[in-house]
């Protein structure tokens, strides 16, 4: 039921949407040197960028500070009411203060104004009117063109809480790809997220080695080549010379397919004192170590294996990754 007392829920609620919408269009389309200058204001700093807000423009102000730090600026959530207490003292020369006030005139961040200029912080601003004092104070300011907010008040911060948030994105945007931050570096600053987990864990974080392997010479018996699979569980066997270089592999499906070719009567006698030489599967899939596990699953899905073996650069076996590892560590 979408009614209640007579009013469309699904109506009005797509009239906030189309609002705030409307809003983000309009803010994409008023961006102008102002933006430059608050990109090469931040990166200009050697230091953090202290994001301010009070209210809603707070809760956004952290989000903002946020996205910065994880993006590759580092950054934090300043309180402009703690800040005259105390917390002043997290800043230094060479930091920026990122402030948010939808009136420009939030008394909490004015009061700042004149002691960040006593140690040369300069300040770029996110403010609705173009005329207030913070705007006025600002080496940069950044408007936020918003008329009404969104809502049958118009009064609650709306869109422009949503365009405040929206502008802080497209700065830290900016200055990620000013600053080449790649997705490897992404990943450094996230090593327990998923994201994180497909683009820093490599093969060698996650391979089997030294004792673990499954590891067999072309003159082995099959016999004992399975109770080497069988006794290390990885369902593999790698058959390398003498010097550990990889000639070859056996599975346990290159097992079931040599009994689905077998008769009963061959499989007889000495069927199990073959050499594995002759079964085993040459030219083996491979790869190094320092390749990210995430390109390793795509080719094992890709080649439909479900082990890899892992080489040094002299073609000499370092480990074996297993599909079930990559589960485990939540890389797939």
């Amino acid at each position: 039921m979408t009614k209640e007392g007579g009013i469309d829920r699904i109506k009005k609620g797509r009239e906030v949407l189309d609002a705030e919408s409307r809003a983000l269009a309009e803010l994409a389309l008023s961006l102008d040197e102002a933006f430059s200058n608050a990109v090469a204001s931040i990166l200009k700093g050697s230091g953090k960028v202290a994001v301010t807000g009070m209210g809603k423009s707070g809760h956004v102000a952290r989000k903002i500070a946020a996205t910065l730090s994880s993006t590759g600026t580092p950054a934090f959530f300043l309180h402009p009411g703690e800040a005259v207490h105390g917390d002043l003292g997290v800043l230094d020369r060479g930091d920026t203060v990122l402030a948010l006030s939808k009136s420009g005139e939030t008394q909490e961040i004015l009061d700042l104004l004149p002691l960040l200029k006593r140690i040369d912080i300069p300040v770029v601003s996110m403010v609705c009117e173009r005329d207030s004092s913070l705007a006025r104070l600002s080496e940069v300011v950044l408007l936020i063109p918003v008329s009404r907010e969104a809502g049958p008040l118009g009064i609650a911060p709306t869109t422009s809480t949503t365009s405040m948030l929206a502008m802080g994105d497209a700065l830290a945007m900016v200055l990620l790809e000013e600053r080449s931050f790649d997705v490897g570096d992404f990943a450094r600053l996230h090593p327990g997220g998923m994201l994180g987990r497909r683009y820093y864990l490599k093969v060698a974080d996650l391979m089997h080695a030294g004792d673990a392997l499954p590891v067999v010479t072309p003159g082995t018996p099959l016999k004992e080549v399975i109770m080497e699979m069988t006794a290390k569980k990885l369902g593999i066997a790698a058959v390398t010379d003498d010097g550990n270089r990889i000639l070859g592999i056996l599975t346990d499906g290159d097992l079931r397919r040599i009994l689905e070719n077998r008769t009963i009567d061959s499989m007889r006698g000495s069927f199990l004192d073959e050499r594995v030489e002759g079964f085993m599967t040459r030219s083996p899939v491979s790869v190094r170590g320092e390749l990210l596990a995430s390109e390793a699953v795509a080719l094992m899905e890709s080649r439909k294996v479900s082990q890899l073996l892992v080489i040094d650069k002299s073609g000499c076996l370092e480990g074996i990754l297993h599909f079930h590892d990559c589960l485990r560590a939540k890389v797939v």
